[in-house]
């Protein structure tokens, strides 16, 4: 009898180290510039950001695990060439297309516009001569906006400073995108009735982005086909939507 129940425990000690481990499911490592609406630290009506909520629809469609590290906006690139992280969602360029895997598109078209003080009509960047613009620092590099020698710029910290300038009444326009200036203007209390032209100059697609030969051919397969799917639904355009101040709409 003893024999028999040593024989048993024997076996089952057999079968247990033989047997494969079940599989584990591999954790996306997602990143997110910490730039408003993009990413909210706090927010009145409890959203987490743009990009956070884009993130979390793709990952859940997908049926994956993701984390989503908040970090200034130079280390999304950063992190992404390095290896720290795996994926993010930011607009597509020549640059971006060429360092990293365009995975899928997620929204067709992003401004970025000149918002106008509301007496001053526009209908060309060209008007802008002898108006005095606020333009975030380093932004814009390649546009007349940031080389006509004829408009006069004021560089600025960021959004929220340009929007600052511009109802204090000491600029003329700001520029930058649509849905950053509508955010920054809105918290100042200011609607579309408090502005003047808005006038678009650029528009560019929002794409989620992967750092190659980093995540598997079938993640990256789940991940195009359930971005592609969201975006066929209207869900992305829906959640942009939500982000546009009601005052901007």
């Amino acid at each position: 009898m003893a024999s028999r129940f040593s024989y048993v425990i024997v076996l089952l000690s057999v079968v247990w180290v033989s047997a494969p481990a079940p599989a584990t499911a591999e954790t996306v490592k997602f990143t997110t510039m910490n730039f408003a609406p993009y990413a909210l630290a706090e927010d009145d009506s409890g959203r987490r950001g743009l990009f956070v909520d884009i993130n979390a629809t793709i990952a859940a469609k997908a049926g994956i695990d993701i984390v989503d590290s908040v970090v200034p906006i130079a280390r999304v690139m950063k992190n992404l060439q390095r290896g720290v992280s795996d994926c993010a969602v930011f607009l597509l360029s020549p640059w971006s297309g060429a360092n990293f895997l365009a995975v899928a598109e997620v929204v067709d078209r992003f401004d970025s516009v000149i918002v106008t003080r509301k007496d001053l009509s526009i209908a060309r960047v060209e008007d802008l001569h002898g108006q005095l613009l606020a333009l975030p620092r380093g932004s814009y590099k390649e546009f007349p906006i940031a080389t006509d020698p004829n408009i006069r710029r004021y560089p600025t910290n960021g959004y929220e400073q340009s929007a600052k300038l511009l109802k204090a009444g000491r600029v003329d326009a700001i520029a930058g995108t649509a849905l950053s200036i509508y955010h920054n203007l809105s918290i100042l209390s200011m609607s579309r009735k408090d502005v003047g032209v808005i006038l678009p100059f650029d528009s560019k697609p929002v794409w989620l982005q992967c750092a190659k030969q980093q995540l598997s051919d079938g993640l990256i397969a789940r991940l195009q086909q359930a971005t592609d799917s969201l975006r066929a639904e209207g869900v992305f355009r829906r959640l942009v939507n939500q982000y546009v101040p009601p005052g901007f709409r």
